[in-house]
């Protein structure tokens, strides 16, 4: 499918649309799920609602995903459209998500306003559950005019509960396949004046190898909401995870280590405050910190192991510091004028040791760079029918100098059950502190510069019979340039990174959606993806990252999900979900160098329950049972290193 193709088909359902449906009415049909009405913050940093959105944006509520069984965030965005999600094998592996055909380091995570990438974007889903998260918001496009560096091909944003209602109690306890087991407790409450929550969190499981292969994972979450008057509102919250993980395969997937192991810690914490100063203006500032200790360990396996590579220990302290100040000035009827300036700083500190039979590497290196940024945007309504955002940046970065961004988005009405709407924008990624500094088998390159992109999309709305119905379709192109490739023949003491490589990512998202009577919603959507090399790397056979003419490693061309959910008066429902990832190529590392390799496509099948347990208990009680993989389906995301087969958890949940 071509970018003609693509336009043709979106500007066609477009033209379909306008012949068929009157021009009278200026607003839009209620959206048929109250998600879809729901107000969004992560697009434009106002709150905007989603029945008349300008960026292309998708919402997981916590509550929803909790209903189906869902405790980590890796497996809520296997059902966002356009998002491909890659894990090493068993739960607890290293997790990458690919949005939109970009990298792996080309999005913005935030957990209540706090990035938690490393600096170069990087980060492992493996190590995020939905505990006390509220929501997630999804933003499909470039989004570095309002967060800077990493928000390449969007970003993503977890909410954490705020208190409201009474003072209510929450439990859940489950067992489940392999040793699995699930443990929860949390208490929150709230009016107008203040708000609490706390929460923390426990989950096991054996894992899927015969040894060596448990997963441990603690999660401590709180939060303190007060407003002292009308005019101010003031809230902090605090979120801290350890996980172990416990690996026994070597690089072609074998089953052979008996003590490798991960260990990460984290701990963010975020203060967000605002102050209306009258009824056309707002100033609001925000305060961020990430600390992340990463620990690797993999010592020889006996003391005759003293053959090749066989022994490895990392080090890592990662922080983030960051704040914000935002005035937001109104104007017109729905119109929003935001300057904003924002100042950060990313430090790391890391040494690591390699034993093999050559001899011990030890390498270690201390990074720090600061970044300050002045961004502007407005948002506004220029016809009655006709809304837009048109936004800038300026980022000055003590190591890479200044780089400007821009974005521009505008959504038309074009009848009660129909809109369009387009958007262009730029952003970048600046290199990892490794990328920069490492030392050891691997040098770094201080000299490296951000990665960059430009992107645009062209996206058509519809709601019909009285909204129960949607549809969406959204067409995207995005070039990305100054990608940064390895070089594993550079020579001993020079640089193993440069900016060289270059892609292209354009594709179709389709999304649908019935409401139907009788408490059955039915939804789905397909996902088109086109990736090509467009310009090679330092490798040029081949089994490289980078081969022109070629697609990117591990996103499928094709990619669809159905689901279904059937609700019932007394609280109790029914989930299933198949969702199919299609072929995609790979890279086969064992050898050297590396060859290609295809993963074949597969179907996987999930299915949730959820049945209320008669109680006098605030909140109820309720049994809660998911099947993850019905089918049993066999597939791997990378290669040599099978996903989970079928796994069944059970458990009693009190409260929400």
């Amino acid at each position: 499918m071509t970018r003609r193709t693509i336009a043709t088909a979106l500007f066609g359902t477009a033209f379909a649309v306008l012949a068929t449906r009157p021009l009278a009415a200026q607003e839009l049909a209620k959206p048929p799920h109250d998600s879809l009405a729901a107000v969004v913050v992560t697009a434009t940093r106002v709150p905007i609602a989603t029945a008349a959105p300008i960026a292309m944006s998708t919402i997981l509520k916590g509550d929803d995903l909790r209903a189906q069984g869902i405790t980590r965030v890796e497996d809520a965005l296997r059902l966002v459209p356009g998002a491909q999600v890659v894990s090493g094998g068993p739960i607890g592996s290293q997790t990458s998500l690919f949005l939109r055909g970009g990298n792996s380091n080309f999005v913005r995570v935030l957990v209540d306003g706090v990035p938690v990438n490393d600096a170069g974007g990087a980060f492992d889903w493996a190590s995020l559950t939905v505990d006390n998260v509220d929501r997630i918001e999804v933003v499909q496009g470039p989004a570095s005019v309002l967060y800077g560096s990493d928000a390449v091909a969007g970003v993503v944003q977890i909410f954490t509960r705020n208190g409201q209602g009474p003072l209510s109690t929450h439990a859940y306890t489950g067992v489940g396949s392999r040793g699995g087991r699930r443990d929860e407790l949390g208490w929150s409450g709230g009016d107008l004046n203040a708000g609490f929550t706390l929460s923390g969190s426990h989950q096991y499981t054996d894992g899927i190898l015969p040894f060596n292969n448990g997963f441990l994972d603690d999660v401590l979450s709180a939060s303190l909401r007060v407003a002292p008057d009308v005019n101010t509102d003031v809230r902090v919250a605090m979120r801290w995870s350890s996980q172990i993980y416990h690996y026994p395969t070597a690089s072609d997937g074998s089953v052979v280590d008996h003590n490798a192991e991960q260990t990460d810690h984290r701990l963010v914490m975020s203060l967000d405050a605002g102050r209306r100063l009258g009824n056309r203006a707002d100033v609001r500032v925000s305060f961020a910190s990430n600390e992340y200790l990463p620990r690797s360990n993999n010592g020889p396996d006996s003391p005759a192991d003293t053959v090749g590579f066989f022994g490895y220990f990392s080090r890592s302290v990662e922080t983030h510091r960051s704040g914000d100040a935002r005035l937001n000035l109104r104007y017109g009827a729905r119109g929003v004028f935001t300057i904003g300036e924002e100042i950060a700083s990313d430090r790391e500190n890391q040494t690591s040791l390699s034993l093999s039979q050559y001899g011990n590497s030890p390498g270690a290196f201390e990074a720090l760079r600061h970044n300050s940024a002045t961004f502007v945007q407005a948002i506004g309504d220029a016809t009655g029918r006709l809304s837009y955002v048109v936004g800038g940046r300026l980022d000055k970065n003590s190591a890479f100098g200044s780089f400007e961004t821009m974005r521009a988005s505008a959504a038309f009405v074009l009848s009660g059950e129909a809109r369009v709407r387009a958007s262009v924008g730029s952003a970048f990624t600046a290199p990892s502190f490794y990328q920069n500094f490492a030392t050891g088998y691997v040098t770094g390159n201080p000299n490296l510069q951000p990665e960059h992109a430009r992107s645009a999309e062209l996206g058509m709305d519809t709601f019909l019979a009285d909204g129960r119905v949607t549809l969406k379709a959204t067409g995207f192109f995005q070039q990305f340039h100054d990608i940064i490739d390895y070089s594993g023949n550079a020579p001993s003491g020079t640089p193993s990174y440069f900016n060289v490589a270059a892609a292209n990512a354009n594709g179709v998202e389709l999304e649908a959606e019935l409401k139907a009577a009788g408490g059955v919603t039915l939804s789905g959507s397909y996902t088109y993806t086109d990736t090509r090399t467009t310009r090679i790397g330092f490798d040029s056979t081949t089994g490289a990252s980078y081969v022109p003419g070629q697609p990117l490693i591990r996103r499928p061309r094709n990619a669809w999900n159905l689901s279904a959910l059937q609700t019932y008066p007394n609280g109790a429902r029914l989930t299933l979900v198949a969702a199919y990832v299609g072929e995609r190529a790979d890279r086969d590392y064992v050898p050297y160098p590396a060859v290609p390799a295809t993963l074949p496509g597969y179907t996987k099948v999930d299915f949730s329950f959820v049945q209320p347990l008669p109680s006098h208990i605030r909140g109820g009680v309720s049994l809660e049972g998911r099947v993850d993989n019905l089918f049993g389906s066999k597939y791997q995301e990378v290669t040599h290193f099978p996903a989970p087969g079928r796994m069944v958890f059970i458990g009693v949940r009190i409260g929400k």
